[in-house]
C-alpha cells in the first residue's frame, strides 16, 4: 500500500516537475543569449588586439612622428607650423588611427584566418626576431651601433649574407612600409613648410639604413635561421597580412 501510494505520488509529481522545468521565462533565455554574445564579442576584440600588438605594425605611427619631428626641428619650424603638421598627420598616423585601420583588416578575416595569423605571428623565430629588433632600436643612438655601421661601410659582409638580409627585408616588407610612411608624411610637411623639399635620393637612403639596421639586428643570427624567418614571412597568411597592411596604410 505504501509502495502504491509512493509510485502514485511520483507519477503525479512528475508532470508537475516537468512543467516547472520547461516553464523558463523568455527574458531569462534572452539574457543568457545576450551574455554569450557579449562574451564572444569581447573574445574577438581581445584576439584582434593581440594580433595588432604582436605584429608590431603600430610602430609605423611612431616612425611617422619621428620623421616629421626631425624635419620640423631642422627647419626651426614655428610652433604654429608644428601644430599644423601634427593635425595633418593625426587623422591617418596617430596610434589610434593606425590601430583602427589594422583593426578593420583583422575584423574582415574569417575566424580560421585570425587564429592562423596569431599563431604565425607568435611563432618563436618571429618572437626572437622582434626582440632583437626592439633591442637594436634602443642601440641605434649608442656608440657601439655607430661603430658597427662604420665597420660595415668600410668592410661589407660577404655578398651572400647581404643578399639574404635583402631577401628578408623584401619578405617582411620592412623597407616598403617605411618608404610608404615617408611618402605620406613628406607631402604634409611640404604643405606647411613651403621652402622645404625632401632630400635627394631619400628612397635609396632609407633602404641603405634598413639594410644596415637588419645586419646589426641579425649580426649573430645564423643563415639557416634567417632562411627560416624568410619562409615564415612568405607563408600565405603572413604574406597576405602584410600586403593588406601595405594596401590599407597606403590608400589615400
Amino acid at each position: 500500500m505504501i509502495r502504491k501510494s509512493l509510485v502514485t505520488a511520483m507519477m503525479c509529481l512528475a508532470p508537475l516537475a516537468s512543467a516547472q522545468a520547461t516553464d523558463i521565462p523568455a527574458d531569462a533565455v534572452e539574457t543568457e543569449i545576450s551574455d554569450e554574445a557579449v562574451q564572444q564579442a569581447e573574445a574577438l576584440a581581445q584576439q584582434i588586439r593581440d594580433i595588432i600588438l604582436v605584429s608590431g605594425i603600430t610602430g609605423l605611427s611612431e616612425q611617422a612622428r619621428n620623421v616629421a619631428q626631425q624635419v620640423l626641428l631642422e627647419q626651426n619650424a614655428l610652433i604654429g607650423q608644428q601644430y599644423d603638421v601634427v593635425d595633418r598627420l593625426s587623422a591617418r598616423w596617430s596610434p589610434a588611427a593606425v590601430e583602427a585601420r589594422l583593426d578593420a583588416i583583422v575584423s574582415a578575416m574569417a575566424e580560421e584566418q585570425r587564429l592562423e595569423l596569431l599563431q604565425q605571428l607568435s611563432a618563436q623565430p618571429l618572437t626572437r626576431a622582434r626582440q632583437k629588433e626592439q633591442s637594436a632600436i634602443v642601440d641605434q643612438s649608442s656608440e657601439s651601433y655607430q661603430s658597427y655601421v662604420q665597420r660595415l661601410r668600410a668592410q661589407p659582409p660577404p655578398a651572400a649574407r647581404v643578399a639574404l638580409i635583402a631577401e628578408l627585408d623584401r619578405a617582411m616588407k620592412f623597407s616598403e612600409l617605411l618608404l610608404l610612411t615617408r611618402q605620406q608624411v613628406y607631402p604634409q610637411l611640404q604643405a606647411v613648410l613651403s621652402d622645404w623639399q625632401p632630400p635627394q635620393n631619400w628612397q635609396a637612403d632609407v633602404q641603405t639604413h634598413v639594410q644596415e639596421f637588419l645586419l646589426y639586428v641579425h649580426r649573430t643570427t645564423p643563415n639557416s635561421e634567417l632562411q627560416q624567418l624568410i619562409g615564415l614571412y612568405r607563408s600565405p597568411v603572413l604574406e597576405g597580412w602584410l600586403s593588406s597592411v601595405k594596401g590599407t596604410l597606403g590608400a589615400s
